[in-house]
């Protein structure tokens, strides 16, 4: 008898959990660090214009 071993197939129904997880979580992350982003900056400028005026 010979022991035969099946081939695993990826199709998109496989992937699609991890496809929205993913998708999910951008949707998730980029406005929080986009809005993290623009407080750094905002931060930044507001220095540069207190020791431009100092």
């Amino acid at each position: 008898m010979e022991n035969t071993v099946t081939k695993f197939v990826v199709s998109a129904d496989t992937v699609k959990p991890v496809t929205d997880a993913i998708n999910s979580g951008l949707n998730t992350l980029i406005p929080i660090g986009i809005g993290i982003m623009a407080t750094f900056i905002g931060i930044s400028l507001i220095k540069r214009v207190i020791y431009t005026f100092l």
